[in-house]
């Protein structure tokens, strides 16, 4: 299912538009929609699917699936209604035969922690199903031929003031345009906590109240905590963070850590001659932890800066 909440439609330079990315599809057949923890990605694709009006749609949430094993058979449980497969048949084989020699377009929403079995089964279907068009939302590329990835990148501060505003006004708060504005800066363009810190709002938080803790360093991780239920990564701040965290290498997370250091933005140069650390930097850009800027600069996002001060202070090197 998607999200029970609903982001803004992607507009540059939050990402592009639907129109676009429907012409992609339409060349490429498989597509990657990737960003930072709460950016809008199962958002999108949900509102991707909604636009296909001519063909069959096919969604599965891979949020609950924890083995890369378990990538076909809980595909096909989803295309079969949620009746898996039954005994002796090969999950793979089932979903190929359902959808070969179709039209028709198949989400995968959440593929980051079961990359490899998501590499697997699309290269089987992308080989297989030439009808079949394929979008997949990860927090990283799951690596596999003729994937076109499409990067969503966080709100700029105009819409992060429109969006706070609207959603502030859903929870009947009528959020003055001060400190709508001081609070859009400390949000940072991150769609998931603007959703979240209207929620906080409309629990009788003042905005001075929450401008404080988003102002302390780690406090926003205990004022935005009024998510849904479903997702689950979503329900929580700190719990979407801390799932990008897991994803991560022991050597990924120790550089995360350190990278909390800088206050702004950094280079590659200044990383390897601080940390001498060259692949860890890719892969936490690769995992969309660290954002690359148009100047080949890099950051953290505010939120994942404060979290990496809190592992730095958990090791003893704040």
């Amino acid at each position: 299912m998607p999200p029970a909440y609903r982001f803004p439609t992607p507009r540059t330079p939050h990402g592009p538009g639907l129109g676009t990315l429907l012409e992609l599809l339409a060349e490429t057949r498989l597509v990657t929609l990737t960003g930072p923890a709460g950016v809008g990605k199962s958002h999108l694709a949900a509102r991707l699917a909604e636009t296909v009006t001519d063909l069959p749609v096919h969604h599965c949430d891979l949020s609950d699936c924890a083995d890369a094993a378990l990538v076909p058979q809980t595909v096909a449980a989803a295309l079969h209604a949620g009746t898996a497969p039954g005994s002796g048949t090969d999950p793979t084989e089932a979903v190929v035969r359902l959808l070969a020699g179709r039209r028709g377009l198949l989400v995968l929403d959440t593929c980051e922690r079961v990359r490899a079995g998501c590499a697997y089964l699309v290269g089987r279907l992308h080989d297989s199903c030439p009808g079949l068009q394929i979008v997949l939302t990860s927090r990283t590329p799951i690596g596999v031929p003729d994937e076109q990835r499409v990067p969503l990148h966080p709100l700029s501060r105009e819409h992060t003031v429109e969006l706070l505003r609207e959603k502030a006004a859903t929870q009947g708060v009528d959020l003055p345009v001060f400190w709508t504005r001081l609070l859009a800066e400390r949000l940072d363009g991150d769609p998931l906590s603007v959703l979240l810190a209207a929620r906080t709002l409309g629990r009788s938080t003042t905005p001075q109240q929450l401008y404080g803790s988003l102002c302390e360093p780690g406090a926003r991780f205990g004022v935005l905590i009024h998510g849904p239920q479903r997702p689950a990564r979503h329900r929580t701040l700190l719990r979407s963070i801390a799932w990008s965290h897991d994803l991560c290498g022991r050597a990924e997370r120790l550089l995360w850590a350190r990278l909390s250091a800088f206050t702004g933005s950094f280079t590659a140069e200044q990383v390897r001659t601080v940390f001498a650390s060259d692949e860890e930097l890719a892969a936490l850009v690769d995992a969309s932890v660290v954002l690359a800027d148009d100047d080949g600069s890099y950051r953290l996002p505010l939120a994942h800066r404060e979290y990496g001060q809190l592992l730095l202070a958990e090791l003893g090197q704040l």
